[in-house]
């Protein structure tokens, strides 16, 4: 054969068998069930910690301090409305408390009030490194009134009289202001604080004559909430409601309000009957004392609500048992 024969029937000839291609490899189905079992066992576990880590970031009822401790330090709380800062006739409580990471829902404590008239500089105002903010609210009668803080040029106030108002500011620390004035002024300088509030049970509590006419302790509705609330009847015939140890959610706009059902479980529930209103309830965190209106007969109901009026929300609960 020759040479182009030979590369004809090479090029005509039919091309070698290939080896066939191996299918690919099958997952197990046990694998799969597995993973998916694993994903269902998985997902669940993690809304839970998730859930969890919100809880203790929000810290409510100082979870968070409880069970981890803190970076920053506890401060100690407040233990009046009024810090005496200004007042010749109030001075600053040296009541030892306890320190606390607890917050409340931040309130205006009063640092006293100042009144002249004419120019004056007035004593120096203390204000807490915790304070967010503080102000003046002022008034004046006649002419005008200028306040400045010591060193700096813009005034904190510059009001044509009569009139009155709110002057707000940040400065932390000693605060020396300048007034200026041609008539009578007033100022009473308010601090912004989320301290909780431990305040003490007035005297009267431990006179004779005083009854506990009753008593009970804090449950949740539609926020959280610890405590117990207590209801004096004082030797005077006034009411006292007290709420020792107590902590609900902040918000604002919240109010006390006494209810005639004995343990409300609902918003809607405890709106179905008519309640009444006992204070403004600025301070979310703490004891505090609160007298009750002459015109309401504690007797007449049966549990007391923390209700919030913007939310249209009962907070939370406590039901009244007559006595201790």
């Amino acid at each position: 054969m020759s040479d182009v024969d030979g590369k004809l029937g090479a090029m005509l000839a039919p091309p070698p068998e290939q080896a066939p291609k191996q299918a690919p490899e099958q997952t197990a189905p046990t694998k799969d069930v597995r993973t998916r079992a694993l994903r269902r066992w998985l997902k669940p576990v993690a809304l839970v910690a998730l859930g969890a880590s919100a809880l203790v970031a929000m810290d409510p009822a100082g979870i968070r301090e409880r069970l981890f401790g803190s970076v920053a330090p506890p401060r100690p709380a407040a233990v009046s409305r009024i810090a005496g800062a200004w007042s010749t006739t109030q001075t600053r409580r040296t009541v030892p408390v306890q320190s606390t990471m607890l917050r409340s829902q931040p309130w205006w404590q009063s640092l006293g009030t100042l009144q002249g008239n004419g120019s004056a500089v007035a004593p120096a105002l203390s204000i807490d490194d915790g304070a967010t903010q503080w102000r003046l609210r002022w008034s004046c009668d006649r002419g005008g009134l200028v306040v400045r803080m010591a060193a700096r040029q813009r005034p904190l106030l510059d009001a044509g009289c009569p009139a009155h108002g709110d002057a707000y500011a940040s400065k932390k620390g000693l605060v020396r202001l300048e007034v200026q004035a041609t008539g009578p002024w007033r100022l009473e300088a308010q601090q912004d604080v989320d301290l909780p509030l431990d305040e003490p049970p007035p005297p009267e509590v431990t006179q004779p004559g005083t009854v506990v006419t009753a008593s009970g302790a804090f449950f949740r509705l539609d926020q959280v909430s610890e405590g117990r609330a207590t209801v004096y009847r004082l030797p005077t015939g006034q009411s006292l409601l007290r709420l020792q140890d107590f902590y609900v959610s902040p918000n604002t706009d919240l109010e006390v309000r006494l209810s005639p059902l004995a343990a409300p479980r609902s918003t809607d529930e405890f709106f179905s009957a008519p309640s009444v209103r006992v204070s403004p309830l600025d301070i979310t965190a703490g004891s505090m004392n609160l007298p009750v209106p002459d015109t309401v007969d504690p007797s007449r109901y049966r549990s007391v609500v923390i209700w919030c009026e913007r939310l249209h929300s009962a907070y939370a609960a406590a039901s009244l048992t007559p006595g201790r």
